[in-house]
């Protein structure tokens, strides 16, 4: 007797032996021949060769297979129906049980000290840090193309370029050491003053607690922890990698306008620290140490964001000079956004300076513009044709601040000089609503234009407005009618806005 299943192991014997058998049971008993051989069925579990066979003859290997087939089927199908059986293990529990399997090992193998080899080894942590190493690999193959470029040139040449990127990196240097200056700096007001005004330890006066203290240092406090913790270290990067300076202040062209808010406020700080400069301020100074007074230290973002402009302008000319042309891309536009952002704090220092204006500032809308301009006292234009008489009219012009904002504009008068150590003040005179007002042009004067109140409490108000240069003339120009037309439209949406849907659809057809 030769077991059929002596070559299966013993988990696959037990399915063998249990489930499918005993699926099988039901038609064993229906029909205890083999209709496709017309021999019977061995007895379940056991295969029996004819007597004085060595091994099972051919037919009897074919019906095990079918068997063994059919008995899957039986399995699979009961699976499905979610009815378990119990597993016959007599005939497993007679099988010697296999040995647990071996843990999975490693092989390692001495690796040789050849050049070869030093080869391969450096060229597979090469590729698993691949993605690691895009970057700067890319950056490399740059410096490498520039580096053959300059080969290329002759020895004259090559130096100029060297001495270019030399004078580069001396102020890369200048850049990263006077960060650390200002980051100092920002730490005397915050670690220092602002500190000793928490804590109890200082009488502060009643005054200054009422929220004036919020005033009076604005948010230096989210300045000096972004450069601590952020942009210091990254300034400190580009010593090593000069590319990476024009694309750091671009990215971070958003956490820059910090500035604006800093400076919008700073009019108003400047005027209560004045009133406790000479007491409270004073004696804190002292009691802390410190040899700079508290608006010298105040001072200091205003200083820092002009001074980023004329340090990235310096590194942009000898970049150009060293023709390193992507890099100048990148710092072209990094000296684009430190112009727009201390551009944008100026402007808002100075609206804060202006007094006498009963309205509320912020309710006008953004300040696009603002300036000294020459203008005319107030005069009525009932007609227009008295619009040509008065342009032409030499009448005596005065120097105005202008600011044109989205809802509105004003003219004020400055009050004290512009100095080292003082800053003027604007007084409020006189102002239009921008949705009620016109605006002409004069073409034989390449610098004077003319703005008409519409406002019935300002019925027939004309003013005539002279700048410095047609430049200027041109800018103030083209941002009061792209107001006006704007104004316009938004008057025309609201009127019919059936028919402004459809001329805006037209207008999408035709372009």
């Amino acid at each position: 007797m030769v077991k059929s299943t002596k070559w299966l192991t013993n988990p696959v014997r037990k399915l063998s032996h249990g489930r499918i058998d005993k699926g099988l049971e039901g038609a064993d008993k229906g029909d205890k021949g083999n209709p496709g051989t017309g021999q019977a069925r061995p007895p379940s579990g056991q295969n029996k060769a004819a007597p004085g066979q060595g091994q099972l003859p051919q037919h009897n290997n074919a019906t095990s297979k079918q068997t063994q087939q059919q008995g899957n089927k039986v399995l699979s199908t009961k699976d499905e129906a979610g009815h378990g059986e119990e597993e016959d293990t007599t005939l497993g529990s007679e099988l010697p049980q296999l040995p647990p399997p071996m843990p999975i090992q490693e092989h390692q193998f001495k690796q040789l000290d050849t050049p070869a080899a030093s080869i391969m080894a450096a060229a597979a942590a090469a590729s698993n840090n691949a993605d690691e190493c895009d970057k700067s690999t890319s950056a490399l193959a740059t410096e490498l193309e520039h580096i053959v470029k300059i080969e290329a040139l002759p020895a004259e040449e090559q130096n100029e370029i060297r001495a270019h990127l030399e004078k580069r990196q001396f102020v890369l240097k200048e850049l990263v050491e006077t960060e650390k200056d200002y980051v100092r700096d920002l730490g005397l007001v915050v670690e220092g003053y602002m500190m000793a005004i928490r804590s109890e330890a200082i009488s502060v006066p009643e005054d200054l607690k009422e929220g004036k203290e919020k005033i009076v240092f604005g948010n230096i406090e989210a300045i000096y922890e972004w450069h601590r913790d952020l942009f210091q270290a990254e300034l400190e990067k580009c010593l090593e990698e000069p590319e990476r300076l024009g694309l750091l202040f671009k990215r971070y062209e958003r956490r820059l306008h910090m500035y604006v808010v800093y400076c919008q406020n700073k009019p108003k700080s400047e005027f209560i620290v004045s009133e406790y400069i000479d007491t409270f301020f004073e004696e804190l100074r002292q009691h802390l140490g410190h040899k700079l007074q508290l608006p010298d230290l105040l001072i200091k973002p205003v200083q820092r964001i002009m001074k980023y402009q004329l340090l990235l302008k310096d590194i942009l000319k000898y970049t150009e000079r060293a023709k390193l042309a992507k890099e100048a891309e990148d710092l072209k536009k990094a000296v684009h956004v430190m112009h727009v952002v201390p551009k944008s704090a100026n402007d808002m220092m100075c609206v804060g300076r202006l007094q006498g204006f009963e309205g509320k500032i912020t309710a006008q809308g953004k300040l696009l513009l603002q300036g000294q301009l020459a203008v005319s006292d107030a005069t009525s234009a009932s007609a227009s044709s008295n619009l040509a008489q008065i342009m032409t009219t030499t009448t005596k012009l005065k120097e105005r601040q202008v600011f044109l904002f989205e809802q509105m504009i004003i003219l004020s008068e400055m009050v004290g000089a512009k100095s080292q150590f003082s800053t003027p003040s604007f007084i409020y005179k006189n102002s239009l609503q921008v949705n009620k007002m016109s605006l002409h042009e004069d073409q034989t004067d390449p610098l004077k234009f003319c703005l008409t109140s519409k406002n019935p409490l300002q019925e027939g108000l004309t003013l005539v407005l002279q700048a410095q240069s047609p430049e200027q003339r041109q800018e103030w120009i083209s941002n009061i009618r792209a107001l006006l037309d704007t104004q316009q439209d938004f008057l025309r949406a609201i009127q019919s806005p059936i028919a402004y849907q459809k001329e805006l659809t037209k207008d999408v057809y035709v372009h």
